[in-house]
């Protein structure tokens, strides 16, 4: 029967290999023609989907272009008006003063009516724009657009929110010759109770004692703005047909191409296409979006196409800025394109098959000539194939410890350490004793492989697994959990002490030096313990609670041995809680801002406020600042808070205290990672102009890790911030390492001396060695210095004989909310 079996063992081996190698021949090329089929059609929509993401890329491209230089020119209209305001103005005292010194014989009337005549008919402005003349006691000289008025006085001129508009354009001359200034004022032909902010600039004309000047209306100039923006875009142009339209908020086309689509309404050319400002998506107003339409091939046509048009908004102007293209546009390309593909797989799929049936015949062949060969040798084969399986049974138990222990240092990993854990809990829980997990892990073992190699890392690792094996107990196991990480597993203790008293074996271990290729090598550790049952009953749990207190250690101090415990436990929960509910504190508007005076020492004023943030939570109460300020840049929403700070400050002081020569001013802390945000300036400068604040009442602070951590990346910034007229402000100074090359590479305006030095001005010398040095720097560098943390009176004493600027703390005022500011007079000092 053997026999029998054998024989039609070896008829097996001589024809089956032929028999299947026809089927999987057979297989084999319906697969191929099956898969060229679905390779070619593959083809095709991939190249479809990559053209038009291609395309849809670029036009996204040339929307973003356009949208930035919108951006550009929105920021521009302020500086436009007052360059051509300064510029108008220089003419009219230019042209002034030829006629004076050109006609020295004639009287100052005569003279007058020759200066009035040759600035009264000119216009700028697009024609808007004329000059004024005025005495500085307020009588009108010359008016080129009320010439009714010339000779009354506008002393008493109040604009529409009560400001006296010329005594204060008078005495802003009269300090320095020539100035800015803004007012607000109804427009001609528009509500007499809608305010539109006017800009002017004035220069004194010497010789009679006059202030000559002129004004605009910003919302003209940024009309003005607009007209160029249109008409710049409407001759902006791509590849052959490519252009750009801009609609407003209700989809009327502002521009086009084709002039005769300007002032119809996009959604009355197109199917699918209505554009409603208000109702568009987040994504689609300030990232952009793509949008599918039908839209007349021509002007007037009924013949219409599918078109993707990128769209994107420009919210200060309500504009929609988009450009397209047909869908269809690609698709002769791609017919062509698929009968060229189609004519290839057809090729390749004849070479295949010619190719499969003449290896198909060779292999069958070999295949029959392997056959015999083995049928012969078969016999010789098997008792091969008896030692090969006893080798194999052996390179099995080989593969499987390697499965479970670490290549290095040959010690149990993570699989057969969570294995030793759970065995050692159910042995815990029958013996009613007590399990540990210790966490290890070595202190700067980084330093180790920077300075000697990652070899004589190694050789360390290995060195110290070693010597933990040694004092292990027959129950008791370590495993090397990954990196310079090692975990033991201590079943059958009798308490926790018993526990300190095992971990005390462990740290002598790292007592003794380790001589690794003649280096003498010192490291430590830093451990943490978690405890069956009192902590978990659960493997995982255990290490994770193991690990957490080990890195609680670490952050506190390297080399320590810490317990899992309830307060740790609880302080964790806490910080999670801070983590969720600060991600909706701004929502359920839970920040509040508080002010902190600061007093100018010369008069004991209040002129200037440090804006604070607090948080007040109904879950956790009032939560430090510290606190909430570091979790905020952890998680991720100190930009969100950060803005919503800066725009509350801005409001607050602008209601309580408009701008003008006697305002307050007010400093705001900004997080280091607040000001590496993207378009950081862009976004607090529209801030700043939706609230109306001079930007030159703004002070930011910044701390001195923000320009540890990158000062080429924030170098450019800062100057930027300065440029537009902010004040930038070093907190804590004088706490860092390299605080004086600050003040001489950056705009730094102000520096602030850290509470730090204030609170030992009586008691220590070096302290107030220290303090008379900053404010000496400060008034060598033209720095205002500021000291804060002001406590006493007798601080106080010290600091104004020392010569500081201004001066904050306790004892002047806690930090304030804006109503108990707001009551106290400007220059009452409360201590």
């Amino acid at each position: 029967m053997s026999l029998l079996n054998d024989i039609k063992l070896l008829r097996l081996i001589r024809y089956a290999p032929v028999v299947l190698i026809v089927i999987f021949a057979l297989g084999i090329n319906f697969v191929v023609l099956k898969d060229n089929r679905e390779k070619a059609q593959q083809s095709i929509d991939s190249l479809r989907d990559e053209v038009v993401d291609r395309q849809k890329d670029s036009i996204r491209q040339h929307v973003n272009l356009v949208v930035n230089e919108i951006l550009y020119q929105q920021t521009q209209t302020r500086k436009i008006l007052k360059e051509q305001a300064q510029q108008r103005v220089e003419e009219a005292h230019a042209i002034a003063m030829n006629i004076y010194q050109t006609n020295p014989d004639r009287s100052q009337s005569e003279i007058t009516s020759l200066i009035a005549e040759a600035l009264r008919p000119i216009r700028f402005f697009e024609g808007r724009g004329y000059f004024f003349i005025f005495q500085m006691d307020g009588t009108n000289v010359m008016h080129g657009l009320r010439p009714e008025i010339e000779g009354k006085s506008a002393w008493n001129s109040q604009d529409i929110r009560g400001t006296y508009i010329l005594r204060e354009h008078i005495q802003l001359v009269e300090q320095k010759g020539e100035a800015f200034y803004q007012w607000w004022y109804p427009k001609p032909g528009e509500d007499k109770n809608k305010e539109f902010e006017k800009v002017g600039f004035g220069k004194r004309f010497e010789p009679y004692n006059w202030m000559i000047g002129t004004g605009e209306y910003l919302s003209d100039v940024e009309s003005d703005v607009k007209k160029k923006v249109l008409d710049w875009i409407n001759d902006y142009g791509y590849d052959e047909r490519g252009f750009l339209f801009v609609l407003d908020r209700n989809g009327k086309i502002l521009s086009h191409r084709d002039d005769r689509y300007v002032g119809l309404n996009i959604a009355d050319i197109s199917m699918g296409a209505r554009l409603d400002l208000n109702s568009m998506t987040y994504e689609s107003k300030n990232e952009g979006g793509f949008l599918q339409f039908d839209i007349p091939v021509n002007y007037g046509s009924n013949q219409t196409k599918e078109k993707v048009s990128f769209v994107k908004s420009i919210n200060k102007w309500e504009w929609i800025v988009g450009t397209g293209f047909y869908a269809d546009d690609f698709e002769e390309y791609l017919v062509q394109k698929q009968i060229v593909l189609e004519e290839q797989n057809h090729q390749e799929f004849v070479k295949i098959t010619s190719l499969s049936a003449v290896l198909t015949m060779l292999v069958t062949a070999m295949s029959l000539i392997l056959s015999n060969m083995i049928a012969s040798r078969f016999g010789k084969f098997q008792s091969r194939i008896s030692n090969d399986f006893h080798e194999l049974e052996s390179a099995k138990d080989r593969m499987q410890y390697m499965a479970l222990h670490d290549a290095l240092t040959g010690l149990p990993n993570r699989v057969l350490l969570l294995e030793d854990i759970s065995q050692g809990i159910e042995l815990a829980k029958k013996n009613k004793t007590e399990l540990a997990v210790v966490f290890v892990d070595l202190d700067d073992f980084k330093k180790v492989n920077d300075l000697y190699g990652h070899s004589s890392g190694d050789k360390l690792l290995e060195l110290i697994s070693r010597k933990f094996e040694t004092i292990l107990g027959p129950m008791d196991t370590v495993s090397r959990f990954g990196g310079d990480e090692f975990i033991f597993c201590f079943p059958e203790l009798r308490s926790a002490e018993h526990a300190r008293d095992i971990i005390k074996s462990i740290r002598q271990v790292f007592d003794d030096q380790f001589v690794i290729d003649g280096k003498i090598l010192v490291t430590n550790c830093s451990i943490g313990v978690s405890m069956y049952p009192s902590d978990s009953d659960d493997a995982e749990s255990l290490i994770r609670k193991a690990d957490i207190v080990l890195y609680k250690s670490k952050a506190i101090h390297k080399g320590e041995v810490m317990f899992f415990n309830h307060t740790i436990n609880e302080q964790i929960q806490y910080d999670y809680m801070v983590e969720e509910e600060l991600r909706r504190a701004v929502y359920k508007n839970e920040i509040s801002v508080l002010y902190q005076p600061q007093i100018d020492v010369k008069n004991e004023k209040l002129v200037s406020v440090e804006a604070l943030a607090r948080w007040s939570n109904e879950r956790l109460g009032m939560v430090p600042t510290v606190k909430f300020i570091a979790v905020a840049e952890r998680i991720g929403v100190i930009d969100e808070i950060g803005h919503f700070v800066f725009r509350r400050a801005c409001e607050d002081i602008l209601t309580i205290s408009p701008n003008g020569t006697e305002c307050i001013d007010v400093s705001i802390n900004i997080s280091p990672i607040q000001l590496m945000a993207q378009d950081f300036v862009g976004e607090i400068l529209a801030i700043v102009d939706e609230v109306g604040i001079s930007v030159n009442r703004i002070t930011l602070e910044i701390t001195e890790n923000v320009l540890i951590d990158d000062v080429d990346k924030v170098t450019p910034i800062l100057h930027h911030l300065r440029n537009l007229g902010f004040g930038i402000s070093l907190d804590d100074f004088g706490t860092g390492y390299s605080s004086l090359s600050y003040l001489n590479n950056l705009p730094i305006t102000e520096i602030k001396i850290d509470r730090c030095f204030v609170d030992k001005i009586l008691v220590s010398d070096q302290s107030s060695t220290l303090i008379k040095a900053i404010i000496a720097i400060g008034a060598s560098c033209d720095l205002q210095v500021v000291a804060e943390g002001v406590e006493t009176k007798e601080q106080h004493v010290r600091l104004v004989s020392y010569g500081c600027n201004l001066v904050q703390g306790y004892y002047f005022d806690r930090p304030l909310p804006i109503d108990k500011l707001a009551s106290r007079e400007v220059g009452q000092v409360s201590a």
